[in-house]
């Protein structure tokens, strides 16, 4: 953890489209001095075999968080059309009586367990100390893409409710979308 105000370290702020609540920025580090005290997570969580500094490992448990971001935001989508489609009417029924609506909810469903199972797997091998650059990468990769079109289908499912902000489903896109590019997953 660097603290605030460090010696040649300049943050400056990059608003994205989505992740707002990230508060994403652009951080420079121009001859700054960081004590080994604070260092994250201790120096056994990132060092490979020899002792030295394994940059790989930061990247592949970013990636698996990245993937678990991606879970989290599908499931909000596919929690909240759910009872959306129950309700909403067309043409005297529920919308999700139609079997367009219904299949494209099921293969959300669907999607977001894959999305959720590959995540798992990377975290649990990571909590045993395995190497999990193959399994982060799964993970990342696939919830990026999933990610990305549960958001998509989370719009298209409420309509021309989908982009208005009285319905949270536009913010969930936004994340997911930028999940999806952050960090080079796309």
């Amino acid at each position: 953890l660097v603290p605030k105000g460090t010696a040649g370290v300049t943050v400056t702020p990059q608003p994205a489209m989505g992740l707002r609540a990230a508060g994403t920025c652009k951080l420079v580090f121009d001859g700054a001095f960081i004590p080994d005290d604070a260092l994250l997570g201790g120096d056994e969580a990132i060092v490979d075999a020899r002792g030295r500094f394994d940059a790989q490992v930061v990247v592949d448990r970013a990636r698996v968080a990245w993937g678990a971001m991606a879970v989290g935001g599908a499931r909000a989508v596919l929690e909240y059309v759910i009872p959306y489609c129950n309700e909403r009417k067309a043409f005297g029924e529920p919308v999700s009586h139609r079997q367009a609506v219904a299949f494209l909810i099921a293969d959300l469903a669907i999607e977001l367990e894959g999305m959720r199972l590959l995540v798992h797997r990377a975290a649990a091998l990571a909590d045993q100390g395995k190497a999990i650059t193959r399994e982060a990468n799964l993970a990342r990769v696939q919830c990026a893409a999933k990610g990305m079109k549960a958001g998509t289908d989370g719009v298209q499912l409420l309509g021309g409710h989908g982009f208005v902000k009285d319905h949270p489903v536009e913010r969930w896109y936004r994340d997911l979308r930028a999940i999806a590019v952050m960090e080079g997953a796309l």
